[in-house]
C-alpha cells in the first residue's frame, strides 16, 4: 500500500501494508487495541436505502514492543478493521489519500486540519469553546471528529448519527466548514527514516551516502551494521571515513568496504525515541489481508527503527533495490540500479530484467486492488531482497455515485470564525451551506460507510 514517494528500503514501508519482508523497514508497527474508546452510534448508507449501524469515534492503536499507545481514527471506513493485523507507519501517497480526486481536493491536508484542532489534540473543554459549543464530552468530540474525517476521506458515502446528537452535529458542520476554509496543512515527515534505503559500490570505497531523517525530532539516533557486514570487515563511517555510533537528523552515513572484500550484503539499523506526528497513517495487514487504514489523531514518544541495505563486490553487477507503491498506476515499482562493471540481470513478476552498469531504472509490477503481492529481487552476492503487502489504494465509495445532501431550511451550527487571508464573501457562503446541512441527522449526507467499530 505504499504508493509514489514510499520506498520500502529506505525505511519507508512500501504500500499500505508493505513490508519488506525480507528487507528494510521502518518507522513505528502495532495493532489496534480494543473497540472504540470514545464514540457515539451512526449509519452508514452502503447502497441506496440500506443504512448500516457504525461505531463512530476513537481507536486505539498499542505500539509494538512497548506499553505505549496512539490515538488514531479511520480513513478507510468500508474495509473491516482486523484485530490480529499488524500496522505499519507510512505516508499518505501508500493510502486511498493518493486517489487524484483526493490530491486535488486537498482531502490529506483537510484531514491534518481537523487532526490538529480537534479530539484529542485538543481536549473537549478547549473544543467547546473554540466551536461555540458548549458541553461536549469526550464522546461527542470524538465522534464528531471522526465524521468529519470520513467527510473527506470518503466523500461519495452518506453518514446520519443514529440517535439524538444536536451538539455533535453541530461539531461535524464546525470541523467541515473550518477544514474547507483553512485546511492546508502539511503532511507530516516520518518518525525515522534512512534514504535510500538500498546502496551499493565496489569494494574498496566508502558506500553511500544514506541520510538520517527523523521527522519526529529524535536528538541522537544509535546506528550499527549487522553481523554479516562486521565479519567482512566492512565498518560503519561517516564523510571523513571516522567510525560512527550515532547520528542526527540530516548526518549522512557511509559504508567502508575494505580492498579486494568479495561480494556480500549487509544491513545497517538506525534506532531511537521519536515523536509520531499527528497525521501519520497507518496501513494494517493480516496475512496478505487488508485491514482498514488510520491516521495518527495524538502524538506520543516511541521507539522507532530503520534499516537500508548495503552491496559491494570487487567487480561484476553490485546491484540496489528499492520499492515503492504508486496508487495512480495500481502496481508496485522497484527502482533497481546497478553499479558494478557488467550487466545485471534477474527475474521479478515473470519479468525479464538487465540493468547496464551505472543504470537506474523502474520496474512497473501490477498488482489488482485488494490483492496480495510478494515480488523478490536476486543478484550476485547473496543480494536478495523481497517486496510484499496488499496493494490498497482505493476506497469502495469511489464506485458509487456522489451524495448531494438536501439543505434544511434554517442554518443550526454554531456561528463560525472569520478565516481571513483573502477569505471573503464566497467562502461565508460556503460556510453557511455546511452549516445549513447539519440541520438534522437524516438529512446530514456527510460521507462514510463502513465498518469502523466492526472487527
Amino acid at each position: 500500500m505504499l504508493a509514489s514517494g514510499l520506498v520500502v528500503g529506505s525505511g519507508l514501508l512500501a504500500t499500505g501494508t508493505a513490508a519488506a519482508a525480507d528487507g528494510p523497514s521502518s518507522g513505528v508497527t502495532g495493532k489496534l487495541q480494543g473497540n472504540v474508546l470514545y464514540g457515539q452510534k451512526t449509519e452508514s448508507e452502503t447502497r441506496p436505502g440500506h443504512w448500516l449501524p457504525v461505531t463512530a469515534g476513537q481507536l486505539t492503536l498499542g505500539v509494538t514492543g512497548t506499553e505505549s499507545t496512539l490515538a488514531v481514527y479511520c480513513i478507510d471506513l468500508l474495509n473491516d478493521t482486523i484485530k490480529t493485523a499488524t500496522y505499519h507507519e507510512t505516508d499518505w501517497a501508500s493510502t486511498s489519500l493518493s486517489q487524484p480526486e483526493k490530491v486535488k481536493a486537498k482531502a490529506g491536508p483537510k484531514i491534518q486540519w481537523i487532526l490538529e484542532n480537534s479530539f484529542p489534540n485538543i481536549d473537549e473543554v478547549a473544543l467547546s469553546k473554540a466551536s461555540g459549543i458548549d458541553g461536549l464530552t469526550k464522546s461527542d468530540a470524538a465522534a464528531g471528529t471522526q465524521v468529519a474525517i470520513w467527510h473527506f476521506s470518503d466523500p461519495n458515502i452518506p453518514v446520519r448519527m443514529a440517535g439524538d446528537y444536536p451538539k455533535t452535529e453541530k461539531l461535524i458542520a464546525w470541523l467541515i466548514a473550518q477544514a474547507e476554509a483553512k485546511g492546508g496543512a502539511e503532511e507530516p515527515k516520518p518518525s525515522l527514516a534512512l534514504n535510500p534505503g538500498s546502496v551499493a559500490g565496489k569494494s574498496g570505497e566508502l558506500v553511500g551516502p544514506i541520510t538520517v531523517t527523523t521527522g519526529g525530532g529524535a536528538a541522537d539516533v544509535t546506528v550499527a551494521l549487522d553481523k554479516k557486514g562486521t565479519d567482512a570487515g566492512v565498518s560503519l563511517v561517516d564523510k571523513s571515513g571516522a567510525p560512527v555510533k550515532t547520528a542526527k537528523n540530516g548526518d549522512q552515513l557511509f559504508a567502508k568496504v575494505p580492498a579486494g572484500a568479495d561480494a556480500g550484503t549487509a544491513t545497517i539499523t538506525a534506532d531511537a525515541t521519536a515523536t509520531v506526528k499527528l497525521g501519520r497513517a497507518f496501513v494494517g495487514d493480516d496475512n496478505g489481508k487488508h485491514s482498514q487504514t488510520l491516521i495518527l489523531a495524538g502524538s506520543n514518544k516511541v521507539k522507532v527503527n530503520a534499516l537500508a541495505t548495503v552491496a559491494w563486490a570487487p567487480a561484476g553487477p553490485i546491484p540496489t533495490a528499492t520499492a515503492k507503491v504508486d496508487c495512480t498506476q495500481g502496481a508496485l515499482v522497484l527502482t533497481v540500479s546497478n553499479k558494478g562493471d557488467r550487466d545485471w540481470n534477474f527475474t521479478v513478476g515473470g519479468k525479464n530484467v538487465t540493468v547496464k552498469p551505472g543504470a537506474t531504472q523502474d520496474v512497473v509490477l501490477p498488482v489488482a486492488e485488494d490483492t496480495a503481492y510478494n515480488f523478490t529481487v536476486t543478484g550476485p552476492g547473496g543480494f536478495s531482497q523481497t517486496f510484499s503487502g496488499v496493494l490498497n489504494c482505493k476506497t469502495d465509495s469511489n464506485t458509487l455515485p456522489p451524495v448531494t445532501p438536501t439543505p434544511s431550511p434554517t442554518p443550526t451550527g454554531p456561528e463560525l470564525a472569520s478565516t481571513g487571508g483573502g477569505m471573503g464573501t464566497g467562502v461565508t457562503a460556503a460556510i453557511a451551506g455546511v452549516l445549513v446541512v447539519a440541520g438534522g441527522a437524516a438529512v446530514y449526507g456527510l460521507r462514510r460507510r463502513g465498518r469502523h467499530s466492526r472487527a
